[in-house]
């Protein structure tokens, strides 16, 4: 543990692009992504900066990090992957993570979870990470991120839609979840 507490947020928080011209603020994606159990004992070392919680609907956020209201963006939708549930996540959410994420400063740390940190949560970041690369690189940087990745597909379709990426960032999410990532053939 005492390895643990030298880590700098720079070393945990390390930048996906080294510059983000598409980024509003030129944010370089410094994002953690976990389960609300992992932010919560690790919130001291992580200290995130802003935050994105994934909760369903009338679930409780147990003594979460503490951040300004406008620093903390609460979704709440389920885990499911069919879209006619009335808790599936619906296309206002993505747009307001979107809008969330537009407004993050350069130096933003965020940290971004769900109840378990496999479906949602990581559905939710393959979005966001598709906003400044192509699907397949962002797929790749999500595995780099979440190795146990399991995006929910609903999710990752609306994001898919929200970016007009025709399928292509849904397919890159059926390779998930995988051991060791491979880049995709032809």
């Amino acid at each position: 543990m005492a390895l643990a507490a030298a880590v700098t947020a720079d070393e945990l928080y390390h930048p996906i692009l080294n510059a983000n011209p598409a980024h509003p603020a030129g944010w370089p994606i410094r994002v953690i992504v976990s389960s609300q159990t992992e932010a919560r004992h690790n919130r001291a070392l992580w200290a995130p900066t802003h935050l994105i919680s994934v909760r369903a609907p009338g679930s409780r956020l147990l003594s979460m990090i503490e951040l300004p209201p406008e620093n903390h963006l609460e979704l709440f939708f389920g885990d499911t992957t069919d879209p006619d549930e009335p808790d599936a996540a619906r296309p206002q959410a993505i747009d307001a993570a979107f809008a969330f994420i537009d407004r993050l400063p350069e130096d933003a740390h965020l940290l971004v979870h769900c109840l378990r940190g496999i479906g949602r949560a990581t559905a939710l970041t393959l979005g966001i990470l598709a906003r400044y690369m192509p699907p397949e690189e962002a797929a790749a940087a999500l595995h780099a991120l979440r190795p146990e990745a399991k995006p929910n597909r609903h999710v990752v379709n609306l994001c898919d839609t929200a970016l007009g990426f025709k399928g292509k960032l849904a397919k890159q999410a059926l390779r998930f979840p995988a051991k060791v990532w491979k880049p995709a053939k032809g």
